[in-house]
């Protein structure tokens, strides 16, 4: 799997969220997660982020948004998350894959231990196109 280790600053994404929604979900969540992405999209938002987060005592969520400066970006209802700066995994998908590929190209990278996640934010990002690439919150710097 190429991948590519980049170092990105602290920022923000805001949106709306999804309790429960875990990376690769799936279709348990799948059809939740397309709808709430169709109701960023409707904003005029071309780049939709989806920001997944994992809390040891409650699980994952998601945060299906873009980026933004702060609070004064958020629409009513929205909730801002910030990402840490930190090292990133960008992984891209191959031979015209989709999404789901690329996160069975992160397990794979971590059971073979050529990526260590810290799980403090992973980010998809769906350009206009409908194409996602990812960027994996690694635990320490390469």
């Amino acid at each position: 799997m190429p991948f590519d280790i980049v170092k990105l600053d602290e920022h923000y994404v805001g949106g709306l969220v999804l309790p429960g929604v875990e990376p690769n979900d799936g279709d348990d969540k799948a059809d939740l997660l397309m709808f709430t992405q169709e109701r960023v999209r409707a904003r005029g938002v071309q780049e939709v982020l989806v920001l997944y987060v994992c809390h040891p005592a409650m699980g994952w969520t998601a945060l299906v948004g873009t980026r933004c400066e702060g609070l004064d970006d958020l629409l009513p209802g929205d909730s801002l998350f910030r990402v840490p700066a930190g090292f990133f995994a960008h992984v891209v998908p191959e031979n015209g894959g989709d999404a789901a590929d690329c996160w069975a190209q992160v397990e794979k990278a971590e059971k073979e231990q050529r990526i260590e996640r810290s799980y403090r934010g992973d980010i998809a990002v769906t350009n206009p196109r409908g194409t996602t690439g990812l960027y994996i919150s690694l635990a320490g710097p390469p």
